[in-house]
């Protein structure tokens, strides 16, 4: 599904369900029950989550942390 992206801006980008561990991030950074109704942007680079219904209702994954 293409949608808006605050981060990338211009046109609408592709975003994809959460991964099981995606998701338990959402519940840890939202503190939602239900992380299922988010869903990330695929565009490389990057981190933005948000509400299937509502494009202002989302955050950021953290920076990977470096090894």
């Amino acid at each position: 599904m293409d949608v808006r992206c605050p981060n990338c801006g211009g046109p609408l980008q592709p975003f994809r369900r959460l991964t099981r561990e995606e998701q338990d991030e959402v519940r840890r950074i939202k503190r939602v029950d239900d992380p299922a109704a988010y869903h990330r942007c695929t565009r490389p680079g990057c981190r933005r989550f948000q509400r299937w219904s509502n494009w202002r209702d989302g955050d950021n994954f953290p920076e990977p942390e470096a090894s």
